[in-house]
């Protein structure tokens, strides 16, 4: 059985990727949940993560709190304006029955992977700073994580943040640059890589409906904010749950497409395109690979197997 850490900055499409992880029960194990500041300040992250848990009605791995802000940066750059203020399109649902765990998301990374060398995959969902952390305190968790799989940057396309940057690493360059630049065995499934026919369509929101499943109610509801955001944006009716290909990339092999091995850096320092993930797919530079790019992801099967997680 696989083990995953999950590093989430909860808003609505983080909880349908924790939702889907928690019922693929026979394909890995969710070892801890990290929650880190995002989508919505870090409380609000926090309480959809355990909401997610409880709307999963499996089994509750351990949710730990960790950074409420960026390293350098001291302002949060948070997409309520996607999720809603409160993450989930504004349902304002009541606290879960479940608790956080005691102890910071950082020594949790650590004490998880240092303990099960070899044995960890870490996936992210949000800005990075959380990893980062862990990794400036414990350097070794880098040659003793199995993998991670980060969600985040763009390959070919503009940024959602920033015409230059993607949310997750708009929110904190720093952070990302760390983990990239640790020697992690990263692959990046790209923000515009998780677009296109992955949307999640009228048709499917039906077909969602038709399950009549507790699962798959909650999960069109709390993306409604969502969809008005991407229908007054792109006027689309169908919009994207990125997160959650991600996610299922990673559970399941087969929904991933072709990696390729490139340098690539973020931009850090010029304010226009704070966030910019340089790929050098060509090696250009004449520099050593130091992430692993996703190409593309199989549509069809991302939704074959995410609907059949929520029925």
């Amino acid at each position: 059985m696989r083990r995953l850490l999950i590093d989430t900055d909860t808003g609505s499409d983080d909880v349908w990727a924790l939702i889907a992880a928690l019922r693929a029960v026979d394909e890995v194990k969710v070892e801890a949940i990290t929650v880190v500041c995002g989508n919505v300040p870090l409380d609000l992250c926090v309480k959809n993560a355990l909401i997610a848990v409880d709307v999963a009605g499996t089994y509750a791995p351990p949710v730990y709190r960790g950074m409420a802000r960026p390293l350098v940066r001291p302002k949060l750059f948070t997409a309520d304006y996607v999720h809603g203020k409160d993450g989930l399109s504004d349902l304002n649902l009541p606290y879960p029955p479940l608790s956080e765990a005691k102890g910071h998301a950082m020594d949790a990374i650590i004490d998880t992977v240092m303990q099960n060398p070899g044995e960890i995959e870490i996936v992210t969902l949000g800005p990075l700073t959380n990893l980062a952390m862990a990794y400036l305190k414990e350097p070794r968790i880098a040659e003793n994580v199995k993998k991670v799989y980060i969600m985040g940057a763009t390959g070919m396309d503009q940024g959602n943040a920033t015409p230059a940057a993607e949310f997750n690493v708009y929110v904190d360059a720093e952070a990302a640059k760390i983990v990239l630049d640790s020697g992690m065995d990263a692959t990046w499934v790209t923000w515009d890589v998780c677009r296109g026919d992955t949307a999640i369509t009228p048709g499917d929101i039906a077909y969602l409906r038709g399950l009549h499943s507790r699962v798959a109610d909650f999960c069109v509801d709390c993306t409604a904010g969502l969809r008005a955001y991407e229908k007054k944006k792109y006027g689309d009716e169908s919009y994207g749950v990125i997160d959650s290909v991600n996610m299922m990339a990673v559970v399941y092999p087969e929904v991933m497409g072709p990696v390729y091995d490139a340098y690539c850096d973020i931009e850090t320092k010029a304010e226009m395109t704070y966030g910019y993930f340089s790929i050098d797919k060509q090696r250009q530079l004449h520099r050593e690979s130091n992430a692993k790019i996703c190409q593309q992801v199989n549509s069809k099967l991302y939704k074959e197997r995410l609907f059949k997680l929520f029925a």
